[in-house]
C-alpha cells in the first residue's frame, strides 16, 4: 500500500515539475547557473543563487532559499561535489517551484552576514533550510529535485540527433562535458 502511495505521489510531483519547466531550455543538467537564469525568464522574477557562509556545525543547512518581494534567493554549501550542489540546488527550487513556505527565524539569522546590502531580514517572506526530511514538505521537495535531476537530464539532451546509437550519445556526452564525468 505504502508503495502505491509513494508511487502515486513522485508521479504527481514529477508532472508538477514537467509543468513549471515547459518552454525551459539548458545544454547542461548540472549547470545550476544557467538553470537559474532560465527559471527566473520562465517565472518573471528574479532568481539569485549564492554560496552559504561557513557556518560550520552538524546542524548548519547545507541549502536554504528565502523569499522577498524583490526575488528569491537560493544558498547552497561551497565545499562538496557538483554533483551534490545540483542537488542541494533543485531541492531549494522544488519547494519554489511547488509553492513551499515557511518561516525559520533561524535560517534568517544565520545569513545575515550575506544578505545584499540594505536588505532588511524582517523584510523576508519565507525562509526554507535543508537540515532534515522528517516533513512530508522536505520530503516533496526532495523527490522532486530528483525528478527535476532527470527532466534536466532529459532538456540538456533533447536537442540531440534523433536516431543515434547509445554509444556513439555516451562518447558524444563524454567528448562535450569533461567536468560532468569526473569524480568529484
Amino acid at each position: 500500500m505504502f508503495k502505491r502511495q509513494f508511487a502515486r505521489r513522485e508521479a504527481q510531483l514529477r508532472r508538477l515539475c514537467e509543468e513549471q519547466l515547459q518552454g525551459i531550455e539548458i545544454s547542461d543538467p548540472y549547470a545550476v547557473d544557467e538553470i537559474c537564469r532560465q527559471l527566473a525568464i520562465k517565472r518573471g522574477r528574479p532568481l539569485y543563487l549564492h554560496e552559504l557562509p561557513e557556518t560550520g556545525g552538524a546542524n548548519a543547512p547545507c541549502g536554504m532559499v528565502l523569499s522577498f518581494d524583490h526575488g528569491d534567493y537560493v544558498f547552497h554549501v561551497a565545499a562538496t561535489s557538483e554533483r551534490h550542489r545540483a542537488q542541494i540546488v533543485r531541492h531549494e527550487l522544488a519547494h519554489l517551484l511547488l509553492g513551499h513556505a515557511g518561516s525559520n527565524e533561524s535560517v534568517v539569522t544565520s545569513l545575515l552576514g550575506v544578505l545584499p546590502d540594505g536588505v532588511d531580514p524582517s523584510a523576508v517572506l519565507s525562509a526554507l533550510g535543508r537540515t532534515s526530511y522528517d516533513s512530508e514538505t522536505e520530503y516533496d521537495a526532495e523527490m522532486a529535485a530528483s525528478c527535476l535531476g532527470e527532466l534536466f537530464h532529459d532538456l540538456a539532451h533533447s536537442g540531440r540527433e534523433r536516431g543515434r546509437s547509445g554509444a556513439i550519445s555516451r562518447l558524444d556526452d563524454a567528448l562535450l562535458h569533461p567536468r560532468r564525468n569526473r569524480r568529484s
